[in-house]
């Protein structure tokens, strides 16, 4: 099996260096979800949202939001990453638990 390349999503070149950025970010967009994966019905909502990241040139991730009612969530909220304990990290996006407000 070949080992992954990643890419410029936009250029298709190869990204050959790492770029780091904060933890921060702006939401574009969200939901409010009362169902789960399986449709099943929630007790309390999911709010899944398009974050951008700050410094990143406007590239965007699908993340859920939490520590917030849902009906205080607005587009244009500032958010920060809450991290899974850095012993329980794999390098994933699942490393990331949730955004919260800031």
């Amino acid at each position: 099996m070949l080992p992954a390349r990643v890419f410029c999503e936009w250029c298709f070149r190869t990204v050959d260096e790492w770029v780091y950025l904060p933890d921060t970010g702006v939401i574009n967009t969200f939901s409010v979800a009362y169902t789960g994966s399986m449709a099943g019905r929630l007790k309390e909502p999911r709010i899944p949202a398009l974050i951008e990241i700050d410094g990143s040139g406007g590239v965007v991730i699908m993340h859920l939001i939490g520590e917030v009612d849902s009906w205080k969530v607005k587009i244009g909220m500032r958010v920060k990453a809450v991290w899974k304990p850095e012993r329980q990290r794999e390098g994933a996006i699942t490393d990331i638990k949730y955004w919260k407000p800031i």
